[in-house]
């Protein structure tokens, strides 16, 4: 019966012995993750000021009155589960006289614009002097671009590192342009995706980070 006793008491040892452990290596995960959040937040936080920055400085070069910055998504599914591609404006600046159009400019589905999403992914580009001109050809690019006050836009895609288009930099006049100056608009669209490819860069890190757990599977022990 002692030999027993002195059993289940070593039993009981090890077994909270073994729990410590497992909470130490828990708490270590946890503080481990948060830290590498943190750092992250502050690395992006970083690049989108990066990217403002330029956009901001290229829309009072390009004498602009608006510049966005355009990314394709998966806006979940349609009912017979093909995606529904969408794309949506992450970053934007403009003219102070102006409001943001951001809203309007978020989740829009890609098949609602087919000729101008394909100028974007087969040519690299998209681009109109007078926004009359594409009343005919692209009739609901010209109604979206209008309802938003634009009468000539200048549009670049934006590649990752694998050369696949993934959005693109749209620069928006609310007058009609006469000439557009391509170098300075596709030195704006490199250094944007320059910017995009090291927050991607960044986003897997961070989702391959320690044992490669979500956040939410780590703190939910």
């Amino acid at each position: 019966v002692q030999f027993r006793n002195e059993t289940e008491k070593v039993s009981g040892l090890v077994g909270e012995l073994v729990r410590g452990i497992r909470d130490i290596k828990m708490l270590h995960a946890k503080k481990s993750f948060m830290v590498k959040l943190e750092d992250s937040i502050k690395e992006q936080n970083k690049i989108d000021l990066h990217i403002i920055d330029k956009m901001d400085y290229y829309k009072e070069l390009l004498k602009a009155d608006r510049i966005l910055l355009f990314e394709f998504h998966n806006g979940q599914h349609y009912s017979n589960y093909r995606s529904a591609l969408k794309m949506s404006a992450s970053y934007e600046v403009y003219r102070a006289s102006l409001t943001s159009s951001r809203e309007k400019c978020s989740n829009l589905p890609i098949a609602i614009m087919p000729r101008f999403i394909s100028d974007i992914t087969e040519k690299g580009r998209a681009y109109c002097k007078n926004i009359e001109d594409i009343k005919n050809e692209m009739g609901n690019s010209y109604e979206f671009k209008k309802s938003i006050g634009i009468k000539s836009f200048y549009d670049l895609a934006i590649r990752d590192v694998c050369g696949n288009v993934i959005g693109f930099v749209a620069v928006q006049w609310e007058h009609e342009q006469e000439e557009f100056d391509i170098k300075e608009l596709e030195h704006l669209a490199w250094h944007l995706e320059e910017a995009v490819k090291e927050l991607t860069k960044m986003d897997h890190d961070l989702k391959c980070h320690d044992s490669k757990k979500s956040l939410f599977s780590i703190l939910k022990k």
